[in-house]
């Protein structure tokens, strides 16, 4: 990440409430929150710690309750919030919800680009989907014919990356994208969000994960949700090698990579 790399979502002050009445219950507190381009930022947090509900209000996929948040500068609301979400690639903790068991997986992938860019050729989608597979180290020809049913869980998880991705989204979000797979594949996902970043330089990562070391080779910054507050955040050299909040301490031993 560029030390002077463009600012491309910026949350300030921002609250967030579930339910009604006596059943309200507040998930997020005053949270700030920026985002540049081309940098992998780790939201980690337990579960119910708020970090799914603040990736998602952020890319306005939840309304806020309080608070102001902005896309390339612009306040997140209306056509702002219609851009960001068709530029916005998100992959989810089970790939097989991501996944239409009934199509073949080169359908899945190709199917944003065809809502999208409704005047490409086939062609040109089909060689979209080719490099979207190849980036995630799925050979074409041995994967694109295939079946969600036909794939293992790390498989069809970078498969489901492959969807995210296809279209060149300028923010990429995932939610405990590895939290159902083995150690093994763990790492082959690792690797495919590493050979994308690299060929995406401007583009966003956010990462939601409940566990450090998923995420330490390759988050720039890490930030740590807590009851829906913010406890730590910094480089990830700074809250991995010096953390201050006893949580983060926590989360620090139990890291599993």
């Amino acid at each position: 990440m560029m030390a002077e790399s463009t600012i491309l979502l910026e949350g300030r002050g921002i609250n967030k409430f579930f339910g009604k009445g006596r059943q309200c219950k507040q998930v997020l507190f005053g949270v700030d929150v920026t985002v540049h381009a081309g940098e992998c930022l780790a939201v980690i947090g337990g579960s119910g710690s708020g970090k799914t509900t603040l990736t998602r209000v952020l890319l306005g996929l939840e309304k806020a309750d309080a608070g102001d948040i902005r896309y390339q500068g612009d306040p997140l609301r209306g056509e702002t919030v219609r851009r960001l979400r068709g530029m916005s690639g998100l992959v989810f903790q089970n790939p097989f919800d991501s996944l239409d068991p009934r199509w073949r997986i080169e359908r899945s992938i190709a199917e944003p680009l065809r809502l999208h860019h409704r005047d490409w050729p086939s062609e040109r989608i089909a060689e979209c989907v080719d490099d979207a597979l190849r980036m995630v180290s799925l050979d074409p020809g041995r994967y694109a014919g295939r079946f969600p049913m036909d794939l293992s869980g790390g498989q069809a998880q970078r498969a489901a990356i492959a969807r995210a991705i296809v279209d060149h989204p300028a923010v990429l979000l995932a939610d405990e994208p590895m939290s159902a797979i083995d150690v093994a594949a763990r790492v082959q996902i690792l690797e495919s969000f590493e050979a994308i970043r690299k060929a995406e330089p401007d583009m966003a990562l956010i990462m939601v994960s409940h566990d450090l070391g998923v995420v330490q080779h390759i988050a720039d910054r890490i930030m740590v949700v807590h009851d829906g507050y913010v406890v730590e955040a910094g480089t990830s050299a700074q809250v991995l090698e010096n953390p201050e909040n006893d949580y983060t301490k926590r989360l620090i031993d139990a890291a599993s990579i």
